[in-house]
């Protein structure tokens, strides 16, 4: 591990062998049409793509925003659905680190486990009405105390803060040339799939889930 609790994600994602990996081919990649898409905590890459900061309502950018969610909210609900279903994971593991691992790893197992099981004998899960309900919650308090919900965008996707060797906030300097390099291609990508996402009519449904059934706080 060489990240400390408190680093930033994107930050800690750099100092990964993965990252390194993804670097060193990111031509490749790019030919083959293979990326990961992430979202705002993290610097937008040619193998990373993340959202459009401060994205208007009803313009392409947030067009695919919402399509970039999308197709992100089946990796959150999972591991959502993991952290309901497993009371180990409901406090802070104290075990030693090579347990923890265990433990993590014993959970995804089973809960890939139950997730196959589940699809081969059409069996549904209380999950999807426990997620509904807390998804339906945090919108709620979300209204309660932001009405201008329109005013809102993604922040954070387009720069990240460029650390020192020692993990310490640098105080100037450029990014590297291959950072920059990666970024221009990224952007390049990302404006791809927008314009496709537009020719293609796609667009963020007209209505959303708590417009559609007026649920407001205390309503």
């Amino acid at each position: 591990i060489q990240s400390r609790g408190a680093e930033h994600d994107s930050t800690a994602f750099k100092h990964t062998k993965l990252y390194k990996w993804l670097e060193e081919n990111a031509e490749k990649l790019k030919d083959a049409g293979f990326y990961f898409i992430g979202d705002s905590a993290y610097a937008l890459k040619s193998f990373l793509l993340t959202p459009y900061d401060n994205a208007v309502h009803g313009t392409d950018e947030d067009n695919y925003n919402f399509f970039h969610s999308a197709s992100r909210i089946c990796v959150e609900c999972t591991f959502g659905e993991i952290d309901l279903r497993w009371g180990i994971l409901w406090r802070p593991l104290k075990f030693s680190l090579g347990h923890n691992i265990k433990v993590v790893d014993a959970t995804m197992r089973l809960h890939n486990f139950i997730v196959d099981y589940r699809l081969a004998h059409q069996v549904r899960s209380d999950m999807d009405e426990l997620e509904r309900n807390l998804f339906d919650d945090d919108c709620r308090r979300f209204l309660a105390t932001e009405m201008n919900v329109g005013s809102f965008g993604v922040v954070g996707g387009e720069n990240e803060v460029r650390r020192d060797a020692d993990g310490n906030i640098s105080r100037g300097g450029r990014p590297r040339i291959r950072d920059s390099e990666l970024t221009k291609m990224g952007k390049r990508i990302r404006d791809a799939l927008r314009d496709k996402i537009r020719s293609g009519g796609h667009v963020r449904p007209p209505t959303n889930w708590f417009r559609n059934n007026n649920r407001f706080m205390g309503s």
